[in-house]
């Protein structure tokens, strides 16, 4: 089985799995309108990109050629010189504490009493988040900066993930996690006294996974802020849609 598949069918299970915990007379609940289609749209959106993906070809030998730096956007020009390994790995690390951040929650007692709606919403997010990245990136198909950098070997130029540049998952997945946490907390703590630095931190992690991104040479800043911006509304959409 391939892991986009086993990664889709493993979402499905937990979601499934926790919309049978609904707990009633809380902030957060479930509707089969609204999960329905968050669901549905997720799913709809993950599964058409799997083929799409599967036609993205790596780049020949003809086309690296013709890569022109000067036809690059300016504001996005310099991540073409940016070529660490060090902000490779830390935006992988960044990119983990924000997928793990949602366990922050079971330190909510309001929240923890709401598991089943607040896990089937993380499902959703993370659903919907994936779904519209891995879409994007398998039509867009822009090539990474790195493929306009001499001193990127030529192995990792022809790999076909050289032309999913656009936009950064690791940022909108990043910034997904950690404004779903903030706005959850919100939710459920409306006189919460440290809701600026829980609002601070959600737009902090995925800001640095963001940059390490693009030191890294895997994305352009424009690749960077959209993600940030698409993980965002997702992050924050979702749970005020269970309100």
């Amino acid at each position: 089985m391939k892991t986009s598949r086993l990664f889709l069918y493993l979402l499905l299970s937990l979601g499934l799995a926790t919309a049978t915990f609904q707990v009633h007379g809380q902030v957060h609940g479930l509707s089969w309108p609204v999960d329905g289609s968050l669901i549905g749209v997720g799913a709809a959106t993950y599964g058409i990109s799997i083929p799409l993906q599967k036609k993205v070809l790596p780049l020949t030998e003809e086309e690296l050629q013709r890569l022109d730096p000067l036809l690059i956007r300016r504001y996005d020009r310099f991540s073409i010189k940016q070529n660490s390994e060090l902000a490779r790995l830390g935006s992988d690390i960044a990119l983990r504490a924000s997928l793990l951040s949602p366990l922050s929650l079971l330190g909510d007692p309001r929240t923890r009493s709401e598991f089943g709606p607040v896990g089937l919403m993380w499902f959703e997010t993370l659903l919907l988040t994936n779904g519209i990245t891995r879409l994007v990136k398998s039509s867009v198909r822009r090539v990474r900066p790195y493929a306009y950098n001499p001193m990127t070997g030529e192995e990792l130029k022809v790999d076909p993930e050289t032309r999913l540049s656009f936009f950064s998952g690791h940022t909108s997945n990043s910034a997904a996690m950690s404004f779903f946490v903030a706005q959850t907390l919100t939710n459920n703590n409306p006189d919460m006294r440290n809701k600026g630095w829980v609002w601070a931190s959600a737009a902090a992690l995925p800001a640095l996974t963001g940059w390490l991104r693009i030191k890294a040479g895997r994305h352009f800043p424009t690749d960077v802020v959209v993600g940030y911006a698409v993980g965002a509304v997702i992050g924050v959409v979702v749970p005020n849609l269970h309100k």
